[in-house]
């Protein structure tokens, strides 16, 4: 039986290869500035100024495998719909004459707004006034353009809000809720402006106590009754839980990716659990407390982060490990894979529950240089690697 080969990490023309792809589309990932210039305001903003928005629907979340993307704080992208409220057109004060007030903690920053007739907005009504009608990926158009950083105020969203996600972040109403038993924390949108490109998106989310102070953390107000939707907190799932996929699916989105076309053809799944067996079988039988198992698996390593793992073979002599990121409902994009050619298998996961950060793939449990592993990196990231 062949050996799962060289360890070759993004190597090519190895007798086992494994790949990470780059971000799941071209439309999903973060571009340079210079793919397209940022949106300009159409009119100058005045003082006071607040923009309309209408009610709608918008996609709220992020992309998962887009780049920045936090699976524990942002949710997996999705419909919302939200009525009208009203948004200022620039930070607090709303005067293009005067620079952003920051250094205040939550309650202030919510009595300021107050006197001037309005309130902190909601998260998904600062995410949706960022995103703008088309639903972009930042508050100056689909790409982050890092002139935005410096002069904010002339980057506009599709709603002709200004500066944001530009060069402060912004107090919201919202607090991010933690796991159970771990206390709740202001929500903060935006980002500084020394921030990388995808800390600007609008989906960016991040926890903060409601106390603090920051050069670089400021807010705006909203105005009109508070929308009720609220964020979609993301939540851990079973580690691992068998699902389904049949061949010819499998076949159309290795199709789609380079890394993967070549396996696009007459796949074949080993048969579960018999070929599982088969693997331990090849080895002294030491199961060291593991699952094993050849069944396509959904895999939660992380609150909000979830990869379809599907093992089987392409033709008769090439089999495969591959780990897709969960898009949406039987919506999948590459995440990484790992190629065995001349290895008919079976190839085989073996996992444990309550380690939520790995597994391992064999082809001989047990045998030297027959053993891999699929490794979960933050922020977004599955490995998978023949050590």
């Amino acid at each position: 039986m062949a050996a799962l080969g060289c360890a070759c990490w993004l190597a090519l023309g190895c007798q086992a290869r494994h790949s990470a792809p780059p971000a799941p589309s071209a439309s999903a990932a973060p571009k340079a500035s210079a793919a397209l210039p940022s949106r300009t305001p159409k009119e100058t903003p005045l003082p006071g100024e607040r923009v309309e928005i209408p009610g709608g629907v918008f996609l709220a979340g992020s992309v998962p495998g887009e780049p920045g993307r936090v699976p524990e704080l942002e949710p997996r992208q999705h419909s919302v719909e939200l009525g009208p409220y009203q948004i200022d057109r620039l930070p607090y004060p709303n005067d293009p004459a005067r620079a952003p007030l920051t250094g205040v903690p939550r309650e202030e920053a919510k009595r300021l707004c107050a006197e001037r007739g309005g309130r902190l907005c909601t998260e998904l009504e600062w995410e949706r006034a960022c995103k703008g009608p088309d639903s972009d990926a930042f508050g100056m158009g689909k790409n982050w353009d890092a002139r935005c950083a410096t002069t904010p105020s002339s980057c506009a969203s599709g709603f002709e809000v200004l500066a944001m996600g530009a060069s402060i972040y912004e107090w919201t109403a919202g607090d991010v809720v933690g796991e159970s038993g771990s206390a709740r924390r202001a929500a903060v949108r935006g980002a500084a402006a020394s921030g990388a490109g995808p800390t600007h998106r609008c989906a960016a989310r991040r926890a903060q106590d409601a106390e603090a102070k920051a050069d670089e953390l400021g807010f705006r107000c909203c105005a009109g009754a508070p929308n009720a939707a609220g964020m979609t907190e993301p939540k851990l799932d079973v580690t691992f839980k068998k699902t389904r996929i049949t061949p010819d699916e499998l076949a159309k989105l290795f199709a789609k990716d380079p890394a993967t076309a070549e396996l696009a053809h007459d796949i074949r799944f080993f048969k579960d659990p018999d070929s599982a067996e088969t693997v331990v079988s090849r080895g002294p039988g030491d199961r060291k407390g593991l699952t094993f198992g050849v069944a396509p698996m959904l895999w939660n390593p992380v609150a909000g982060a979830e990869f379809l793992l599907v093992t089987g073979r392409s033709g008769e002599n090439t089999s495969f490990v591959a780990a897709f990121y969960v898009v949406g409902d039987s919506d999948y994009r590459l995440a990484s894979s790992f190629i065995l050619r001349n290895e008919p298998g079976p190839v085989a996961f073996a996992y444990d529950g309550f380690l939520r950060p790995r597994l391992h793939f064999s082809t001989c449990w047990g045998c030297p240089g027959e053993t891999g592993k699929i490794l979960f990196r933050k922020p977004e990231r599955a490995v998978i690697l023949q050590p």
